[in-house]
């Protein structure tokens, strides 16, 4: 469960929002449901949906949280099909006509967020067209994430791969050290440990990254979006020309 933090009062200005969609809200809707957002902490690890769960809440991340979306086997092997931060939200079933998710869905980076429930965002989002298109766009935007995704891990080799998902995390943080073991990074890549340990040592050894401990730091940016494939660029621009990121 996610713990739930101090409630911000009524009056906390809009601007200070740490989810750039909902402080793309309009004014008058957004304190129309400020009381209904709850502030809680998103822990490492810690899930948030599993594969079937009735959505009952909206999670929008702050700056520095990151969730992880990911396809699930019955033999319990999982791969990491998209993320969402804080340009975005998860639980995106109910605008859809749905009640449950088809992902699970995971702390990736420890943060701030803040949830809403479903029923709570039901009729601002079908009476409000605005809030309305702005949802739809990110859905939009992350669908073809997730598309791009299933063909990334289907066709390109782990190094690229680990590459483009370290771009892809730290656009979604202030900070170059990732918080990340390789045991996560395996199932995030669907690969096995000894694998990301090796892939990690290239780029280590080239002097784009540094890993110790846990702690994945980026020392080179640019080198590493010569390395990532192009899904990376793909992805960014669908976002832009949405006005995502």
């Amino acid at each position: 469960m996610a713990s739930p933090r101090k409630r911000r009062s009524h009056s906390s200005q809009q601007d200070s929002v740490q989810n750039r969609l909902l402080a793309q809200f309009p004014p008058d809707i957004y304190r129309s449901i400020a009381l209904e957002l709850e502030p809680i902490t998103i822990q490492s690890g810690q899930v948030v949906y599993e594969p079937g769960d009735r959505v009952k809440y909206l999670y929008f991340p702050s700056k520095n949280t990151m969730l992880s979306l990911l396809s699930t086997s019955q033999d319990a092997n999982a791969v990491e099909v998209g993320v969402t931060g804080w340009e975005g939200f998860a639980g995106f079933a109910p605008l859809m006509g749905s009640d449950s998710t088809p992902h699970q869905v995971i702390g990736q980076m420890a943060g701030a967020a803040a949830r809403i429930k479903a029923s709570a965002l039901h009729n601002v989002f079908h009476d409000g067209r605005e809030v309305r298109t702005l949802l739809l766009r990110y859905v939009q935007a992350l669908i073809g994430q997730i598309s791009q995704t299933a063909l990334c891990n289907r066709i390109h080799s782990v190094e690229e791969r680990l590459a483009r998902w370290s771009l892809v995390s730290q656009d979604r943080t202030e900070h170059h050290q990732l918080p990340l073991t390789h045991e996560f990074l395996a199932r995030m890549l669907g690969v096995n440990r000894s694998t990301v340990s090796l892939t990690a040592a290239t780029l280590q050894q080239a002097g784009i990254i540094r890993y110790s401990r846990g702690k994945f730091t980026i020392l080179d940016r640019e080198r590493l979006h010569e390395v990532s494939c192009d899904c990376y660029r793909i992805v960014k621009e669908q976002y832009k020309r949405l006005g995502i990121f």
